[in-house]
């Protein structure tokens, strides 16, 4: 197998040809990103079974963390759609914020909600409500999503307890009190700047139309009649609360854990934070709350199994992103990036940096680019006494950066809101890659306060 510069030669060939695939020849995601595996996989020398064990292996992998989490949360959402709950909760988002501000209020929702829940899953259950208010206003829904996306990736890459994070830390031997105490302060000036500042330039500057006739053309934000709630549909609260309620059991969970370390009640708290898990009865609740609200579609059941068949096609393209991800992994990317690095001598917290950010692109996965920096810098950064924390935030906020077709999270974003790979490289790849400069930028400058500021 080749390994070193032409290894990464053939791989940044790959990465061309599948970006002229989905973007030039409008191939279909899934096919593009498995027969891109199978290129990379042939062209680097790998034998043809352990590529077939790669593909197998990869999508397999994939569904086992994503897949009841991507069916559960699609269907959660649908059902909030289809009860016409995610558009009420729409206008009283803009009744509240108005539409000088409903980019701010989805930032921020979108920070706070990924601490306790998976990016993914926030993702999913917030991509209605992006539509919803979009039919409203009028305005583009890539504004939208790029102002939500932004919060959700931020918290999700720079804040425990998700597992990044909470493993950096671990490894580097960081308080991780300091930590989540000095990454929301960076997070939400780099989400503030770039997920909703930016949000409205960026997202505009796509040719973007929603197909949806249910509104006139030039309706009026200010128009009382349009804002109202709607009788027939749940109300703004009940949606809230429904929205709410995966989260409080994945919190409830993961902060009871910490006080109960074994017994039934441990078993417990552990199986109700497991993401599918709070998913599904959030599913089931929301079925059962709405039911009135979607009796003319159907039984509920009837109902979750029709929505199945629209989910599936999300689940796919995620799922052949994780082949991609897998045979990356397999040709060994990853130990050829690090073996050209180690070769230039250049200051710690920088080749930590552009380490993990290289990773992360190379292989799409966030947690594989923090902990492979985070293993090779880490010793060598605190020994030179650099500060844990810092290192944290540097590493954490690279894993970030350079979200492409490599990551599943690119391929969520791209099928929950209906955008093709052009639009959501403006979406996704753009304010990601942005967001983790201001953060490398604002770790940087909190490195000069070490031995000033507590915890450093």
């Amino acid at each position: 197998m080749l390994t070193g510069a032409p290894l990464i030669a053939v791989f940044l060939v790959t990465m061309v040809i599948l970006f002229v695939l989905l973007i030039k020849f409008k191939f279909s995601a899934t096919i593009a990103l498995v027969l891109a595996s199978m290129i990379l996989g042939i062209a680097s020398g790998m034998p043809l079974t352990t590529l077939s064990n790669s593909i197998n292996g990869g999508f397999g992998g994939t569904m086992t963390s994503l897949g009841l989490l991507l069916a559960f949360g699609g269907i959660f959402g649908l059902l909030l759609t289809e009860s016409g709950g995610t558009e009420e909760l729409a206008k009283a988002m803009l009744r509240k914020f108005g539409s000088k501000y409903d980019t701010l209020a989805l930032n921020l929702t979108g920070f706070i909600i990924s601490i306790p829940v998976f990016f993914g899953s926030a993702y999913i259950m917030l991509a209605p409500l992006l539509t919803s208010m979009a039919k409203i206003t009028r305005k583009k829904l890539p504004v939208y999503v790029i102002a939500l996306y932004t919060g959700l990736c931020i918290t999700h890459s720079m804040v425990p307890p998700t597992p990044g994070p909470v493993a950096v830390a671990g490894v580097l031997d960081a308080n991780l009190g300091f930590v989540i105490l000095y990454g929301c302060i960076l997070g939400i000036i780099a989400s503030l700047l770039c997920g909703w500042l930016l949000s409205t330039p960026l997202g505009n500057r796509l040719d973007y139309t929603l197909d949806d006739d249910s509104l006139p053309e030039n309706t009026a934000m200010d128009q009382g009649a349009l804002l109202a709630h709607n009788p027939n549909a749940p109300s703004a609260g009940l949606i809230v609360a429904l929205i709410l309620f995966p989260a409080v059991l994945i919190c409830a969970g993961a902060i009871g854990v910490l006080f109960v370390s074994e017994g039934p009640v441990y078993e417990f708290l552990s199986f109700i934070s497991n993401g599918a898990v709070a998913l599904f009865f959030a599913m089931l609740l929301t079925g059962f709350c709405l039911r009135k609200y979607l009796a003319d579609k159907g039984t509920v059941m009837k109902l979750i199994d029709k929505l199945t068949d629209q989910v599936g096609n999300v689940i796919l393209v995620v799922g052949a992103g994780g082949v991609f991800g897998q045979v990356i992994k397999d040709t060994g990317l990853a130990d050829a990036l690090v073996d050209i690095f180690s070769r230039y001598n250049m200051p710690v917290l920088i080749l930590a940096f552009l380490l993990t950010l290289i990773i992360r692109a190379s292989v799409g996965s966030a947690t594989v680019a923090m902990l492979t920096a985070a293993s090779i810098v880490g010793p060598g950064a605190i020994e030179l006494g650099y500060s844990p924390v810092v290192l944290t935030m540097i590493i954490c906020a690279a894993s970030m950066g350079l979200s492409i077709p490599t990551d599943g999270g690119f391929w969520i974003v791209s099928r929950m809101s209906n955008l093709d790979t052009k639009q959501t490289l403006t979406c996704v790849s753009v304010p990601s890659t942005l967001s983790c400069i201001v953060l490398f930028v604002l770790a940087m400058i909190l490195n000069s306060f070490t031995g000033i500021l507590p915890g450093l």
